[in-house]
């Protein structure tokens, strides 16, 4: 699949998106990663690791409605923005790792995979430096 069967396909839209609803999901990005590290506290590894790739998911998506495009598959979020920010190797880093935790969690999620303390806290780590990167480059207030 690439990003032009992504829009054929109908799993991107171009869309109006208000700034509200792109701080709403940065927003939203926030209260995974307080979900996530509530979690790694007690010892629910997966959880934690689940909640960290959701808050990536929603920071990369207010990426995509900066960009008024809408989105209905995390394979096409990740090749929307790969080819859009192609050039910006610090975000490029972020968007495999959010390919490779949306890998892992189709893993954690439908045939019970065992996720370690040190997977999650790096995944908490990795949501949290991603959504910095994100704010920064929206600068929203």
């Amino acid at each position: 699949m690439n990003i032009h069967d992504c829009f054929k396909e109908g799993l991107l839209v171009r869309a109006p998106v208000s700034r509200e609803t792109i701080k709403n999901t940065l927003n939203l990005a926030k209260h995974y990663i307080e979900r996530a590290t509530g979690n790694l506290k007690i010892e629910y590894f997966d959880i934690a690791f689940t909640l960290a790739y959701q808050a990536m998911l929603h920071a990369a998506r207010a990426l995509l409605f900066k960009d008024n495009v809408k989105e209905r598959s995390h394979v096409c979020v990740v090749l929307y923005l790969k080819n859009k920010y192609r050039e910006n190797l610090e975000l490029a880093k972020y968007f495999n790792i959010l390919d490779s935790y949306r890998l892992s969690r189709h893993e954690v999620a439908y045939r019970g995979g065992q996720v370690s303390r040190e997977e999650a806290s790096d995944a908490i780590k990795d949501a949290k430096g991603f959504l910095k990167l994100v704010g920064g480059i929206l600068n929203l207030k």
